[in-house]
């Protein structure tokens, strides 16, 4: 929405906010509107006070100045320019100002809020962990539902083997996605599916919470965590399936079984990658959330790029830099069992797979024709994945370690 010609502002003017959300996280104040946030030291909540009582710019600074520390005249106009660009302000000496962006628009109207908050409500968690918690103690002492890198090579041909790993990713995404969606609405959290891709050109769903750092920090952990709560709860129902089986109560046909530990194997490496924390994915956020931080994962990467260009310089964020260790610790700690899941079990399927259809590829006339095309199709899907791959890290990742 374009917006109309800002007055001229001047220390003499008045400058009205709308209203805004406040959060105090860690000594820092984090004030919103809609998906729009700015943190200000928790003195700053006086300044925006008086503003609202109707005083100048400069009466506020003198105001402020006088129990508090210097604020120069830049450092007024800076923070007003940044309430402008975050459409935080309502009008300058009476005048309108036109907001930059549309006003969100829920979607969320057409399912009723106490449905959701009956699907989130203390009964159904605590359901949820009768179950889960049992199946979690259950795998730990069972170590023939470990999964192994072998129960992913549960079919005779890989193209099935693919193919279900791609059906399986595809009914599980909207589901989890369903589930952010779902607790957002029980916790009034608004948010919106989306379309991203973070796979260079292969589309995957997302949940956008606008204005999830708006509410208080408790509010945030059940819908940051939801879609992974739903994946551990399927998890935990295969797992039980395949218990029954192991120990006769169920007769499961081998090949349900090896989907079964196939599943299992699949789910738990992609539990896994969500706290692979150099990603934006649910591990990140969550742990965002527990420590308070917004800007967590770019403050880091600003402070590690200060270290190695020794001409670039990096401002503390007003919380401290003890949370950029404490992130930098979890991302180097998990970062290790994350590489050590990728070297000993992802990375090994993949050149097997790679390996077995070169071989199927190469003898040609030698094989059956449908042992030719599962091995030309499997070799094909695994190019593909890796130059996309390849492309979403030189386009999304790589730009982060650049200097500006």
């Amino acid at each position: 929405m374009p917006g109309a010609a800002i007055p001229a502002i001047t220390l003499d003017s008045r400058v009205c906010l709308h209203p805004l959300s406040k959060q105090l996280e860690n000594g820092v104040v984090i004030i919103g509107r809609e998906d729009q946030f700015l943190e200000l030291p928790s003195e700053g909540l006086d300044f925006l006070a008086w503003l609202d009582e109707g005083l100048t710019l400069a009466q506020a600074r003198d105001r402020f100045e006088a129990l508090n520390n210097p604020f120069p005249n830049d450092e007024v106009f800076e923070v007003v320019n940044a309430f402008l660009e975050c459409d935080f302000v309502a009008t300058v000496d009476g005048q309108t100002i036109i907001p930059h962006r549309a006003p969100l628009k829920s979607n969320a109207e057409w399912f009723p809020q106490s449905w959701a908050r009956a699907l989130f409500s203390k009964p159904v968690l605590i359901a949820w962990m009768l179950l889960v918690v049992p199946a979690a103690i259950l795998w730990i002492l069972t170590p023939e539902l470990w999964p192994r890198r072998s129960d992913y090579f549960w079919a005779e041909y890989n193209s099935i083997v693919i193919l279900s790993a791609m059906l399986i990713w595809l009914l599980g995404m909207p589901l989890h996605e369903l589930s952010h969606w779902l607790a957002c609405r029980a916790k009034g959290v608004e948010a919106t599916i989306t379309w991203t891709q973070r796979l260079g050109i292969f589309p995957m769903s997302q949940t956008v919470m606008h204005n999830i750092w708006a509410v208080p920090r408790a509010v945030r952990y059940l819908p940051l965590a939801a879609g992974m709560m739903w994946d551990v709860f399927i998890l935990s129902l295969a797992l039980y399936v395949l218990f029954l089986g192991r120990a006769g109560f169920l007769a499961l046909p081998p090949q349900a079984t090896g989907l079964l530990k196939f599943y299992i194997l699949f789910v738990t490496m992609a539990l896994a990658s969500q706290f692979w924390l150099f990603s934006k994915m649910d591990g990140y956020f969550l742990v965002s959330a527990l420590l308070g931080q917004r800007n967590l994962q770019s403050d880091t990467y600003g402070w590690l790029k200060s270290k190695v260009i020794k001409a670039r310089t990096f401002d503390p964020p007003a919380s401290g830099m003890k949370f950029i260790y404490i992130f930098a610790l979890i991302t180097i700690v998990w970062g290790g069992l994350f590489m050590a899941q990728f070297l000993l079990i992802s990375l090994p399927i993949k050149l097997q797979l790679i390996w077995e259809s070169l071989l199927k590829i190469s003898r040609g006339a030698e094989v059956a024709p449908i042992d030719f095309y599962d091995g030309v199709g499997v070799f094909a899907s695994q190019v593909i994945f890796y130059g996309l791959l390849a492309y979403a890290y030189v386009r999304d990742t790589l730009p982060n370690w650049r200097c500006a």
